[in-house]
């Protein structure tokens, strides 16, 4: 039995952004995921809960059953990100999508360049990389 007792069978993902509003229309306009809670959280909770010594803003996206949480933090940290040989830690979001080729051209004619060629990695999955406003790389799976 799993020490965390889960109540959904999804995490959620928190993605720290430099430009909240940037990030939000990227990740709300842009990809199309439904803005689902907004909040503050002082100076004070957060170092209560640990999880940052100062003020930090977010906006939730529900993606599927993942919820992504974009926050931006007054103290401007640095940008993170990268590619899987660059640094250990999170690296990337995969998406599962009907259509890999139709993901890619939605994504040009929104003005989102791909980090790379759509690449078959074994047969008939197809996979396609592409970054968000601040770098974060964000992958797409499926048929091509």
């Amino acid at each position: 039995m799993p020490l965390i007792k889960m109540t959904k069978s999804s995490v959620d993902v928190g993605i720290v952004v430099k430009d909240l509003d940037r990030a939000a229309k990227f990740y709300g306009e842009v990809l199309g995921f439904p803005q689902v809670r907004e909040l503050e959280v002082s100076k004070e909770k957060a170092n209560k809960a640990g999880c940052a010594s100062g003020r930090f803003r977010f906006k939730a996206f529900q993606a599927g059953d993942i919820l992504l949480k974009l926050a931006q933090a007054d103290a401007d940290p640095p940008a993170g990100g990268g590619k899987v040989d660059k640094a250990t830690g999170f690296r990337y979001l995969t998406f599962m999508v009907e259509s890999v080729e139709g993901t890619l051209q939605a994504l040009k004619a929104a003005g989102v360049q791909p980090a790379g060629e759509i690449t078959e990695v074994v047969p008939g999955r197809f996979i396609l990389f592409f970054p968000d406003p601040d770098g974060n790389l964000l992958e797409c799976v499926g048929p091509r």
